[in-house]
């Protein structure tokens, strides 16, 4: 199964850009350099690079939940890479509840 079909998307994560680096540094199977907004990852010889937008919140009721646009570009990797990478990237940054 392949994970986002398109080269270039957008993804809103239930983050704040503080938690999103926290989880981004205690992770250890996704290796990375930053640049401030823009996160170039490494894998299998291959490139992604995700560029983190604008911090906002979701408003539900009375509940105040923070949102984080994360901007994926696969134009450096191959359709399987990708979807291999986005399984990894989903379960590091998956945000459970219950």
């Amino acid at each position: 199964m392949k994970l986002f079909k398109e080269k270039i998307f957008s993804l809103e994560m239930g983050f704040s850009r503080k938690e999103f680096i926290a989880l981004l540094g205690n992770q250890n199977k996704l290796f990375y350099q930053s640049d401030g907004n823009v996160i170039t990852f490494n894998f299998s010889e291959q490139r992604a690079v995700i560029t983190l937008g604008e911090e906002d919140v979701r408003r539900v009721g009375s509940a105040v939940l923070p949102k984080l646009d994360v901007n994926f570009n696969f134009s450096e990797m191959g359709d399987d890479k990708q979807g291999q990478f986005m399984k990894i990237f989903l379960l590091k940054f998956h945000r459970g509840g219950g």
